[in-house]
């Protein structure tokens, strides 16, 4: 004849609280960071090269931060070669633009290399109209234009 084993009703019942609290935790630890990160405050940022000179159609080497999701730190996204757009009040001037979602408080940053014997500058925008940051290098060189994006103001 077999014998089992059983705990006395008192001790299954704390067990099983005690797991069943200790789930609930972990679940509302990890619901909380979620929670957190989805309603994270994040910018619209505008980045913009316009460039000037002798070959105006395009940008190389152009990379910007973007974060995944709100909440997220910025990671780099490689656009590679972009074509420019030329401006219709200035036929001498063209322009690359990209619009991406930033964290408050982590960094933006746009690089661009324009061709030989042009010269590009670099704007950073929040919401489209707040310029936090520009750069112009020199003709034929890179240009970098990065900024901390501010905190939300607080609501009174």
């Amino acid at each position: 004849m077999k014998t089992t084993y059983r705990l006395p009703l008192i001790q299954r019942t704390r067990l099983s609280l005690t797991l069943v609290g200790a789930l609930v935790a972990v679940l509302a630890m990890s619901g909380c960071s979620f929670v957190q990160k989805q309603t994270s405050n994040a910018w619209s940022v505008s980045y913009e090269v316009t460039v000037v000179g002798e070959e105006l159609n395009r940008l190389d080497a152009v990379s910007y931060l973007e974060a995944p999701s709100r909440g997220e730190d910025s990671s780099s996204v490689d656009a590679g070669t972009v074509a420019t757009s030329n401006l219709a009040d200035d036929p001498g001037k063209a322009v690359w633009s990209a619009t991406a979602m930033v964290t408050a408080t982590q960094d933006s940053q746009v690089t661009a290399t324009p061709g030989p014997g042009t010269t590009a500058s670099c704007r950073i925008l929040l919401d489209g109209t707040r310029e936090i940051a520009s750069e112009t290098a020199a003709r034929g060189e890179a240009v970098t234009c990065t900024a901390t994006t501010p905190e939300f103001p607080t609501r009174d």
